[in-house]
């Protein structure tokens, strides 16, 4: 009776034991029980390592944005070396070259191609050839090359942003020729062998006029009109190369005249000569005329005049055509 008493206490007490202890449930977030947590880490920590791969993410980024600067750089240094190299080359071509040179730069503004035509005049110093420029404008440089070739001398025309520059046509001269300002704008060209001068633009890079003369043309200012000696009869005219017209000056003893000149202050201009009679008597000529009498007595106009009537001539020209087609549709 006592060891079935006994049995039946320890039943119940190990039946107490099992009720008393709790079991804690799995995460309602996770789905882990405590012991399945074991190798993971805290919010915190991983908060931290994700900062440090941030910092060395951004560590690296810049990183590659250096080596991609210096990349750039590196391949910039060559190209500006390249183009150097082919400068010299240019350069060396112009030295050595018996024929026109062929001139080409890469960086062609206004600056660049100053600065390459000098440098390029510099290394021809101790030589007869030579380089010079003659006008330079925002829009174009205008030079000439001598000592090359058959024609010795070229003018050439280099617009601001092209690489290489152009002949003009027409432009060139013998090693007798020469080249002087007629105003700020017109270059006259004297060939040299013979007495063919021709006129250029410079502003806009092209032969404008050519004619034959004995002596110096003089050009009237503010205007397209030359004065000329006549080659084969010794008088004078006046040679307009806008209109490519010649017009003979009507002086008494016409031939006798062999020189003029212009008064200091551009107002007048002495025609003066002399000549023998069969008695071996010597004359003097001499015939003077007001600058601006003569443009009037010859009609000659001014350049902004002849360039207004030239605009307005091209504004009528589409309505005068317009009322043809109309009074052909009548």
């Amino acid at each position: 009776m006592k060891k079935t008493t006994l049995v039946a206490c320890m039943a119940a007490i190990a039946a107490l034991l099992s009720f008393g202890c709790t079991r804690l449930p799995a995460s309602e977030e996770t789905g882990l029980g405590p012991a399945e947590y074991e190798g993971q880490i805290s919010s915190d920590e991983l908060k931290s390592q994700n900062k440090s791969l941030t910092e060395e993410l951004e560590s690296t980024k810049t990183e590659l944005e250096k080596l991609e600067k210096d990349y750039l750089n590196l391949a910039k240094n060559n190209e500006a070396m390249i183009s150097r190299l082919r400068e010299a080359e240019s350069r060396l071509e112009i030295v050595e070259s018996e024929e026109l040179p062929e001139f080409s730069l890469e960086n062609s503004d206004k600056a660049g191609i100053i600065r390459y035509l000098n440098e390029s005049r510099g290394v021809l110093e101790d030589s007869f050839r030579d380089i010079e420029i003659i006008k330079s404008t925002d829009s174009r440089i205008v030079f000439c090359t001598k000592g090359y070739g058959d024609t010795y001398s070229q003018i050439f025309s280099w617009e601001v942003g092209k690489s290489q520059p152009e002949q003009i046509e027409g432009a060139v001269f013998d090693k007798d020729g020469s080249w002087k300002w007629l105003d700020e704008r017109f270059v006259l060209i004297h060939k040299g062998s013979g007495n063919e001068n021709r006129v250029l633009d410079a502003e806009n890079g092209a032969i404008v006029g050519e004619f034959a003369a004995a002596k110096e043309a003089y050009l009237l200012p503010g205007t397209a009109a030359l004065l000329i000696q006549k080659i084969d009869t010794g008088t004078y005219s006046i040679y307009d190369f806008s209109s490519s017209t010649e017009q003979e000056i009507k002086l008494d003893n016409r031939s006798r005249y062999s020189t003029f000149e212009v008064d200091a202050g551009g107002r007048d201009i002495t025609f003066s000569g002399a000549y023998s009679d069969d008695g071996g008597i010597e004359y003097r000529v001499s015939a003077t005329i007001n600058i601006e009498r003569l443009k009037e007595i010859y009609g000659i106009k001014n350049r902004d005049e002849a360039d207004e009537g030239e605009e307005t001539q091209e504004m009528l020209e589409p309505e005068s055509q317009q009322g043809k087609t109309e009074g052909n549709a009548a």
